[in-house]
């Protein structure tokens, strides 16, 4: 394995790495170091450990929507949808909506080409519909929409929850860095300050075996 393999694959670890030892952190169930009371529970712990499943929820169900979506598209060809072409200057538009057709078409003297069109569209929306019932699509869809609500609400609670701890501190860091470079790729500032600063307070925070 190259140097910059090796780099890449220690980057794509750091978060999984850093979540592992907040979590242990976070079932000792008091708060570590820095003068804290001893066993003076952190809230944002636990907060933290209902939005990392709701995270991993979420994660899930998006991977499943977007193969489904794949599926889809890769049957029927696009979404459903019909093309409007524009015969005087060789040009055309896609019309996605009843709505698209009859705006785009509303001063057209041939009523029979919106009424074409209209039909084309049914029968394609019909198309569509058929073939997200066979697979389930919309539910999958449904899923994404409700796992990303709960995920919304988990990380609303944390960040509005004072930390009593280091890790307390460092969850909430590590959610900001899981959230917004998953990867740990982002190289410009403040990506890699801000990952060397969770380092350091999973480092302290992490729990001191007997």
């Amino acid at each position: 394995m190259s140097s910059e393999q090796t780099l890449e694959t220690t980057r794509r670890s750091f978060l999984s790495a850093a979540a592992k030892l907040i979590a242990a952190t976070a079932g000792v169930g008091q708060a570590t170091t820095g003068g804290e009371v001893a066993g003076d529970a952190d809230p944002v712990l636990s907060l933290w450990l209902d939005w990392g499943a709701a995270h991993r929820l979420f994660s899930d169900t998006c991977r499943r929507q977007k193969t489904l979506e794949t599926e889809m598209l890769r049957e029927l060809g696009s979404f459903p949808r019909v093309q409007i072409d524009f015969p005087d200057d060789d040009s055309f538009v896609w019309a996605y909506t009843t709505d698209d057709i009859n705006r785009v078409l509303q001063n057209s003297a041939r009523p029979d080409i919106r009424h074409a069109a209209l039909t084309k569209l049914a029968t394609r929306q019909a198309e569509w519909n058929a073939l997200d019932v066979r697979i389930g699509y919309s539910e999958a869809k449904k899923a994404e929409a409700e796992a990303a609500d709960l995920e919304d609400e988990f990380s609303a609670a944390l960040w509005s929850t004072a930390p009593r701890s280091f890790a307390g501190v460092a969850a909430k860091l590590h959610c900001v860095l899981e959230t917004e470079d998953p990867g740990s790729g982002l190289q410009e500032a403040p990506w890699p300050q801000l990952r060397a600063i969770l380092a350091d307070l999973v480092r302290i925070a992490e729990p001191v075996s007997d």
